[in-house]
């Protein structure tokens, strides 16, 4: 079973993803402030869209779960994510030594999957709430320590490296645990809404099938549309110069 909403919500956090990228490109191209794009209103928007993405992974893992062959789907999905993850990181390195990816949302998203993969096994849902407001006070108390470099991609660490993309463990895997948990009231509440209602599959307008296209494609355009954007930013700079 598919839920076409959910594709496009997902869709809708992807646009969001490209429009913002695009701002800060002009930011890192210098063609705008780039401190303008990451901080206040902007900050705020970029961390509202990875909330999204994050919430609905954990949803979405949880409805591959009841599918046919999903342990053969997760394991090949689990390697797709390690050798994009492992390429960001080595070309973000190449790229600029200071700054580079090390643990983005795509890293962060791997390691959830990972996590969700153990949770599933829970067939309780009160306790998956319990996880995730245990998490998320943790992560609102904002208890730091005196942890190795190499350890702060938990999220817990008072000096945080300098990188481009950032989404420790806390306290964003708080948004996973809430899509894990909101998973079965979601379901309920689809399952006894009447089918009339063309929340799942039945096409609405040109603009609902256009975002569920993007959200199905989610991963191909985060994949592709920095790397598009930057060749045509150098593009333009070479042209100017």
């Amino acid at each position: 079973m598919r839920i076409h909403l959910l594709d496009a919500l997902r869709g809708i956090s992807v646009s969001a993803m490209v429009v913002y990228h695009f701002f800060w490109d002009l930011g890192y191209f210098r063609f705008i402030e780039l401190e303008n794009i990451t901080r206040g209103l902007p900050l705020l928007f970029a961390q509202c869209i990875g909330a999204s993405f994050i919430i609905i992974s954990g949803i979405s893992l949880k409805l591959a779960s009841h599918s046919n062959n999903f342990s053969t789907k997760f394991l090949k999905r689990l390697l797709v994510l390690t050798l994009i993850c492992l390429s960001i990181t080595s070309i973000t390195f190449y790229v600029d030594k200071k700054s580079f990816i090390f643990f983005g949302i795509l890293h962060f998203l791997l390691t959830c999957s990972l996590l969700g993969l153990v949770l599933l096994k829970v067939k309780n849902n009160n306790f998956i709430f319990l996880l995730f407001v245990f998490s998320f006070l943790l992560s609102m108390s904002k208890v730091t320590f005196e942890l190795p470099i190499y350890l702060s991609w938990i999220g817990f660490n008072r000096d945080v490296p300098i990188t481009n993309d950032f989404y420790p463990l806390f306290p964003w895997v708080s948004f996973y645990l809430f899509g894990l948990w909101i998973y079965e009231p979601l379901r309920n509440y689809l399952t006894n809404k009447n089918k009339s209602s063309k929340i799942y599959s039945e096409k609405i307008t040109i603009y609902y099938n256009g975002l569920q296209f993007l959200g199905r494609n989610s991963l191909i355009i985060y994949i592709l549309h920095q790397p598009i954007f930057f060749s045509l930013f150098l593009i333009l700079i070479r042209i100017s110069s």
